[in-house]
């Protein structure tokens, strides 16, 4: 406030003061009743006189006597945390000279005082990322908003009214540049939630079949038997963790691979002698028949051992005609499919025992009753039996 409003704040306050303790006198009050108006009036005045007049801009200060100038700086690059992300920084600068006895003049003061005030700056958005600008204004404010001295100490300099700004491809490039930052940090953690999963399931899970199956009971604690069927699958998925073949122990539980599949692991290709599929007979794995044969292998022993075994769990003798019969006509069952490897296979292991089946049968249909097999048609032998009951078979046999 000015001194004219403040002085007559305070004629106001001592009039109060003596028109109160006037009245009170006159008109016999008690004392109690004008004294606390009248001392509360006295205190307004003290206060208002000893109320200081604000100043509203530091150019209007005077201190020993030497005013504050003001100059301003703009669009000057600061650095950043980040290379090549410069701030544009735009400020008011307040200086004044600073009485010395040195005798040392310069003659561009002012240039000193907006020196003085960057290198504050500076200071400070060297330490900052080019994203937190909006920030850093109000740090810079605060900061600058107290007189520093120059090194010569010939001028002390102050800023205010900071602005900060980036240029828009800045921006841009920033913004992309956070998009992508935050996009691997998602990936990195995900690529390592993988890596935990694949660890904890291959090197505890699946590091053997025991554990594979304690692991599932373990999540399905109220389904015994069911783990119990689980056995053979999970000793499977073990030895496929492991790049192992199935355990011996196990073996029984695993189901055989579908026709024409081929096994992952052949650790035991066995070994046939008799027919090599080029008219000739000669010895080599099973699945190369030949020096030029196919490549693909032959899953025997999967096709013939379940048979053979199926045969002696329902009591059918070998060499019997039931024997017999059930072996051709699984064997035309499988021509039909359009599978005359797994035909071939099957007639030389369950029909070799009784010499038949024997020598050469790629190529050709088998001849049953005397007449040619064609897959999927009816055929009658010369004694009018039909699909696959030869000639040769005796009358119980022919029954069946």
């Amino acid at each position: 406030m000015k001194s004219t409003g403040k002085m007559a704040l305070v004629g106001l306050a001592l009039m109060a003061a003596l028109m109160t303790t006037v009245l009170g006198l006159s008109a016999g009050w008690p004392v109690w009743m004008w004294a606390a108006p009248a001392a509360a009036a006295l205190l307004l005045a003290l206060i208002f006189a000893s109320a200081r007049s604000p100043e509203s801009e530091p150019s209007a200060l005077v201190s020993d006597g030497l005013p504050w100038e003001e100059t301003r700086v703009d669009d000057v690059a600061l650095p950043t945390r980040v290379p090549d992300y410069d701030f544009r920084f735009s400020a008011t600068v307040w200086w004044r000279p600073i009485p010395n006895t040195t005798g040392l003049l310069h003659v561009d003061p002012a240039s000193l005082a907006v020196e003085t005030v960057l290198n504050r700056a500076r200071e400070l958005t060297e330490r900052e990322t080019p994203e937190r600008m909006d920030l850093v204004v109000h740090r810079l404010n605060s900061l600058l908003g107290t007189q520093g001295r120059d090194a010569h100490e010939l001028v002390e300099a102050m800023g205010g009214r900071v602005e900060l700004r980036l240029p828009a491809d800045d921006r841009d490039r920033l913004g992309k540049l956070s998009s992508v930052r935050k996009t691997e940090e998602v990936w990195e953690h995900e690529r390592r939630f993988e890596q935990s999963k694949r660890a904890y399931l291959g090197n505890d899970v699946l590091k053997s079949p025991g554990s594979a199956v304690v692991w599932w009971l373990a999540r399905h604690d109220d389904q015994v038997t069911e783990a119990v069927d689980m056995i053979g699958p999970l000793a499977q998925l073990s030895a496929a963790a492991n790049d192992e073949a199935v355990d011996e122990l196990y073996e029984h539980l695993v189901s055989p691979p579908m026709p024409g599949s081929v096994p992952l692991l052949d650790t035991e290709t066995p070994v046939r002698q008799g027919w090599d599929g080029e008219g000739g007979t000669g010895t080599g794995p099973a699945s190369h028949p030949g020096p030029e044969g196919p490549t693909h292998p032959t899953p025997g022993p999967r096709v013939v051992g379940p048979l053979n075994q199926f045969l002696d769990d329902v009591d059918v003798a070998k060499g019997s005609p039931e024997r017999k019969v059930y072996a051709h006509r699984i064997a035309e069952f499988t021509d039909a499919m359009g599978q005359s490897e797994y035909a071939k296979l099957i007639r030389e292991g369950l029909l070799s025992e009784d010499g038949e089946g024997s020598g050469p049968t790629q190529g050709r249909e088998p001849r049953v009753g005397g007449s040619a097999a064609r897959p999927g048609a009816r055929w009658t032998g010369g004694d009018s039996s039909a699909n696959g009951t030869s000639s040769d078979v005796g009358p119980e046999a022919q029954d069946l």
